[in-house]
């Protein structure tokens, strides 16, 4: 009886032994690996700055040396958007802001640095060395699909790179394309532009979609190959499992009843 159950043992090892090895490995992806080593890329001339329209909403910090007064400068509005409320300043239908003791200050049309320096300039009759600090409150980059956390980032600056879109979205995930990325972009008010990047290859640096602009979509989408691969992986690897608890499961049986 004892060598029976070895037989068994040995012939369920046996069936099972192709499928411990049948799982092909998915091979790695990376980025940029087309790059020489040790090189040079000029990168992407665009140095348009991007500047203030009157759909914008603004984030304002003033800090001075009078710290009472700063606290009155710091109070944010809310601005409601789509039913959304963001905290922020935004544009009248004149292209204007409202700020304590400054009443209306033109905003529209210029960049953040440049409202920085006015606003800077036009506080100095009321706050010690005052400091201004202008972000974009409304500005945003949604990333879906396969990547470590699809969200929708804040921009706070006229633009974000693709590489800083992709860390702060987790990472891209193996099963991913890296040279098929889908960028969806507002072209105008009832038209949308949508462009292929490849984050494989070196001349993403050289490309005007290297950085992006506010409420771009980049859809990371799926490698077939690659998700057929982990599925089948993530698969034999439960089997394994569970074959490798069966048989010692059978083990202990034939210890416990068919020791001699």
């Amino acid at each position: 009886m004892n060598m029976k159950v070895f037989s068994i043992t040995t012939f369920t090892l046996f069936i099972f032994l192709p499928v411990f090895f049948s799982c092909s490995a998915t091979k790695p992806t990376y980025y940029f690996k087309d790059i020489k080593r040790d090189t040079v890329i000029n990168t992407a001339q665009n140095n348009e700055i991007l500047k203030i329209k009157k759909t914008d909403v603004l984030s304002i910090g003033i800090s001075s040396l009078s710290n009472e007064e700063d606290g009155l400068f710091n109070k944010l509005a809310l601005s409601g958007s789509s039913g959304a409320t963001i905290a922020g300043y935004a544009l009248d239908t004149d292209g204007n802001i409202q700020l304590h003791k400054l009443g209306k200050v033109k905003a529209e049309g210029l960049t953040r640095n440049e409202l920085k320096i006015s606003l800077e300039k036009q506080l100095q009759p009321f706050l010690k060395d005052p400091v201004a600090i202008v972000n974009f409150a409304n500005h945003f980059i949604t990333i879906i699909g396969e990547v470590g956390k699809p969200q929708i980032l804040n921009m706070p600056d006229e633009r974000m790179s693709v590489v800083d879109m992709v860390a702060q979205s987790g990472n891209i995930n193996a099963t991913a394309q890296l040279n098929n990325l889908m960028v969806i972009r507002e072209k105008t008010p009832t038209s949308k532009e949508f462009k292929h990047i490849n984050l494989e290859d070196n001349s993403i640096f050289t490309s005007p979609w290297y950085y992006l602009q506010p409420n771009d979509i980049v859809v990371v989408n799926p490698d077939e190959k690659r998700a057929l691969q982990k599925e089948r992986a993530e698969k034999y690897q439960q089997t394994t499992s569970i074959v490798l608890q069966a048989l010692s499961l059978i083990i202990i049986i034939n210890q416990i009843f068919f020791k001699k």
